[in-house]
């Protein structure tokens, strides 16, 4: 049957203190014996999670930790594996026994909640976390148009430990409209906001650093500013001299800065780059012409770059 959603991912880094990393740390290896243990028994009998849950769940819950609702999606997740492996086969591919080894967890309405002071609450082995989403400062940061809408309803997400940091990608939908039943899109988002001090930071904890382009179009302002009021003909052609470096200059850090954020969609696997709205960034970010000017370059540069694999909004 097909689903008449539309899913939407959004990757928001976790501040988490250590006790909360501890919990979390052990909750996340806890799911991992959960799922192996659901796959060992089902391997080669069943694939379905209505079979696999009543099969594994009492030994799940026996040697685990997991809470009785963490048991049940480890037993679904263990039913996915398994399918995924049977699909492969099917395809003429080789797949042997799942594995799990990553450092993730499956949360649902049940074992994660989130609030609208911006924190969410998560379901350990032992009690609940209660952590704060690093959301971007900017209220209309892109995770805003999930997170206060009325239209987008949270659903399964998952939590990942990665290089010392937790990101949850927390899982939306909403109902597809009838122009949207053959045309709407799935996918994970990859969040970018501008500035000045990092020129731009997406939401998976990635900064790129911005004050040396700040310091340098500062240089070539004083430049143009002088020229502009010598005002010789001389004054004027090294102006354009100086213009042409300057572009060449921004050109150059913003191709950095766009290999960078389309590295950073592939590595988390992203399906959508959202940039915040550039129509009065200017006001919002006290960027120079110069800065203005770098933003929409590195937009364009991200879309030309990331159009076969994600898509920009």
């Amino acid at each position: 049957m097909a689903d008449d959603h539309v899913r939407r991912t959004a990757i928001t880094r976790l501040s988490v203190d250590g006790e909360q990393r501890g919990l979390l740390e052990e909750t996340i290896s806890e799911w991992k014996r959960g799922c192996q243990l659901a796959t060992d028994m089902a391997w080669g009998k069943c694939n379905a999670k209505s079979d696999v849950q009543p099969l594994a769940y009492d030994d799940v819950r026996e040697e685990t930790n997991l809470g009785s609702q963490h048991a049940i999606l480890a037993t679904h997740q263990a039913a996915q594996a398994i399918t995924g492996c049977l699909e492969r086969r099917s395809n003429g591919k080789q797949a042997s026994k799942p594995t799990f080894t990553a450092p993730t967890i499956k949360y649902d309405t049940r074992t994660m909640t989130l609030f609208d002071d911006d924190t969410v609450s998560l379901s350990t082995t032992e009690s609940r976390v209660r952590c704060e989403l690093a959301l971007p400062e900017a209220e209309d940061g892109y995770q805003r148009q999930y997170l206060d809408s009325d239209h987008w309803s949270v659903t399964e997400s998952t939590l990942t430990a990665r290089d010392g940091d937790y990101f949850l990608h927390i899982g939306f939908r909403r109902p597809k409209t009838d122009t949207e039943r053959d045309t709407a899109e799935d996918g994970t988002v990859l969040g970018v906001d501008l500035g000045i001090e990092n020129l731009a930071v997406t939401s998976t904890a990635r900064f790129i650093n911005g004050r040396e382009l700040s310091h340098n179009l500062r240089e070539f302002e004083k430049v143009r500013a002088g020229l502009q009021q010598t005002g010789t003909r001389s004054a004027h052609r090294t102006l354009e001299q100086s213009s042409g470096r300057e572009r060449r200059y921004v050109r150059d850090v913003v191709h950095q800065a766009s290999n960078a954020i389309v590295d950073e969609a592939l590595r988390y696997e992203c399906d959508v780059i959202a940039f915040e709205d550039l129509t009065d960034i200017r006001e919002q970010t006290g960027a120079s012409w110069g800065h203005k000017w770098a933003f929409r370059t590195l937009y364009e540069q991200v879309a030309y770059k990331a159009e076969a694999v994600c898509c920009v909004e």
